[in-house]
């Protein structure tokens, strides 16, 4: 009960740009529900197949790798209010073209142009809150971003999954034709272009103070010790490209549920993450970061086989819970275990570099699993996903699972809830 009360009490600790970044992630939030729910039904309502959505995925994240270096130094000469500002604005861009242009060329630059935003939002966020934290918050408010997420995910889920029912009836169209998910997808546009408000009241030297003083380099120092850390992250993103771009996809096309159904399971999972995300700061405080990565990445592998392996709706159901939770975990657990192992001043390059791989890693192994997918190979798509985070598990546990629970144990002497720097 004490770490529940600490836990909020930092949170009402928080500067104003801490918390203008969480409002932020309420409105972002409901518009990347709504977003991913639905955005792969649009393209197969086009009449493309799994490959156009591998290919897309590809596009934006070859993009994404390209812009990322430059993107970083864009980020240190605007700021982090002009380069957020740019980035929900391109973002935002992005999401309505192939809504006005319904055609694949428009996909393709969507893409494209959804690679650069999107790109400079993700640097952006690890270091802006990272910069507007204390050590002792640091781990608690990159737990309630993620917590704030995954409960609009949550809302966004169970919404999308009935809203081009909705709007079909509404207009008097077919719930899976182009235009009820073009409905549902203004509405998805809308909201990203709220998440933009909360930024125009960001005091731009509370939250770059540290960069007023220190001079951010483009190139880290020691690469062996950065690239120890990357790997594991990037064979995961391998992995993940193989299964998460397409969960929706295989929930139809292996289960044969509605789009109804598979919101309530989106927005199951996401409820789901809200409690065990407020719970996984004090485990990964007990356990350290590495093996509390290890450990949830673990359990996730048997969660993914047994959705792709067991011909049951409710093995199923339990598999993919279990592997869409625990592998979300660690999101915020390795966000913050990057910037602590990096210094101040490589921050930014780190990130960028972290991205670069995550997104390369993610566009190849989605457009090979589009490909299997449309050859109706979903065995492979499930082997290889699991092969890849078993390697994943086991780079982790080699480079970090000694070293870094003594590292971490130093930091629960410091006192939790302490005023924002």
């Amino acid at each position: 009960m004490q770490n529940i009360i600490a836990y909020f009490q930092t949170v009402r600790g928080l500067n104003r740009n801490a918390q203008l970044f969480l409002v932020h992630t309420v409105f972002s939030g409901l518009s990347i529900a709504l977003l991913g729910l639905l955005y792969n039904f649009y393209v197969l309502s086009l009449d493309f197949k799994q490959d156009m959505i591998g290919m897309l995925t590809l596009v934006a994240c070859a993009i994404a790798v390209v812009a990322a270096l430059p993107v970083s130094v864009l980020l240190n000469r605007l700021g982090y209010k002009r380069a957020l500002l740019l980035g929900v604005g391109v973002t935002t861009f992005s999401m309505l073209l192939p809504l006005w242009i319904p055609s694949g060329a428009a996909l393709v630059v969507s893409e494209a142009l959804w690679g650069i935003a999107y790109t400079l939002l993700l640097i952006a966020g690890a270091p802006f809150m990272t910069e507007n934290s204390s050590d002792a918050q640091r781990t608690f408010l990159f737990s309630i971003q993620f917590v704030l997420t995954m409960f609009t995910a949550f809302v966004g889920y169970v919404v999308g999954g009935a809203l081009p029912r909705w709007i079909g009836e509404w207009i008097g169209v077919g719930a899976e034709s182009p235009v009820a998910y073009q409905g549902a997808l203004y509405l998805s546009a809308g909201l990203m272009i709220l998440s933009a408000v909360p930024f125009l009241f960001i005091r731009a030297k509370e939250g770059e103070k540290h960069l007023a003083h220190v001079a951010p380099r483009y190139m880290v120092r020691k690469p062996l010790p950065i690239a120890k850390l990357l790997a594991p992250y990037i064979v995961g993103a391998l992995s993940a490209g193989m299964f998460v771009p397409f969960a929706n996809v295989l929930w139809r096309t292996t289960q044969h549920v509605s789009d109804e159904t598979i919101g309530n399971i989106f927005a199951l999972s996401a409820i789901l993450m809200v409690g065990a995300g407020i719970v996984s700061p004090m485990v990964t405080r007990r356990l350290g970061a590495a093996r509390a990565m290890v450990l949830y990445q673990s359990v996730a592998v048997g969660g993914l086989l047994a959705f792709g392996f067991v011909p049951l709706f409710s093995v199923a159901l339990f598999g993919y819970l279990v592997r869409d939770v625990l592998m979300n975990l660690v999101r915020p657990i390795y966000g913050q275990f990057m910037m602590d192992h990096s210094e101040p001043a490589e921050r930014a390059a780190v990130s960028a570099l972290a991205t670069m791989g995550f997104n390369l890693a993610w566009g190849v192994s989605s457009w090979v699993s589009g490909e299997w997918q449309s050859a109706n190979q979903f065995v492979w798509v499930i082997a290889a996903s699991a092969a890849l985070s078993i390697v994943a598990i086991g780079l982790m546990q080699y480079f970090f699972g000694q070293t870094e629970p003594h590292r971490q144990a130093q930091r629960i002497t410091r006192p939790v809830g302490s005023p924002a720097e």
